[in-house]
């Protein structure tokens, strides 16, 4: 028998070498996957909204603009889901009612208004409502306009007009209460998005108290993307 070479010698220790290095990788896996996963239990965190004592009556999802009086444009504020809210009776025994929109994904609050007897709300097509809103980023009063399913802009304006009628009726009966003034005159363009009727963009006036709270003037539509 032939005596081994010194690269034969070295060839058979890389070879045992592997074969060992393979073994322990296979024992390594092995023994993972035996071993029992360990479960991380998280502490539950309460999520506070500010929503809790509030009855959510309405909720869809939609886009939410604001009219800029100086360029006399729509502006996106965002899209996202849209509920109105019911609290608890107050003293007189109405209910108090807002508007609260949060983006979509980072849940930034871009609408927060409560519904007052001299908030002005018009359907301004199949798909879109046009309402006058506290701006919660300066606290003033300016019209907002919503695209939405035609189903869905139904259903909130009859819920917001419901709830405007019996406001004014309070009102009615307390001449004195303090109101929220409002500008005598608002001009916008109607927005032109995907509309599938063209006489629903036509935008007439809407009145109450036997006053005319804003003149919705119509200008040439904006298209938006």
């Amino acid at each position: 028998m032939e005596p081994y070479s010194m690269l034969d010698l070295e060839q058979i220790r890389n070879d045992e070498t592997v074969l060992l290095w393979n073994a322990t990788l296979n024992e390594s896996a092995a023994a993972c996957i035996s071993k029992p996963v360990e479960k991380i239990l998280l502490d539950k965190v309460e999520v506070i909204t500010g929503e809790e004592a509030e009855h959510n009556v309405l909720q869809i999802n939609c886009k939410l603009f604001v009219f800029n009086k100086l360029s006399l444009t729509w502006i996106e504020r965002g899209r996202g889901s849209l509920r109105l809210n019911d609290t608890s009776s107050n003293k007189c025994g109405m209910l108090q009612s807002r508007l609260i929109m949060r983006n979509q994904g980072s849940l930034r609050l871009i609408l927060n208004t409560r519904l007052w007897d001299q908030m002005v709300v018009e359907r301004a097509n199949r798909k879109s409502l046009c309402f006058t809103a506290t701006d919660q980023e300066d606290h003033s009063v300016q019209v907002f306009l919503i695209q939405a399913s035609s189903k869905d802009t139904g259903y909130l304006y009859a819920a917001i007009h419901h709830r405007l009628v019996a406001l004014r009726s309070v009102a009615e009966q307390e001449p004195d209460a303090n109101q929220v003034d409002t500008e005598s005159e608002i001009a916008f363009q109607p927005l032109n998005c995907d509309t599938d009727d063209e006489d629903d963009e036509k935008i007439t006036p809407v009145s109450s108290s036997g006053s005319d709270h804003s003149r919705w003037n119509r200008r040439q539509p904006v298209v938006c993307s």
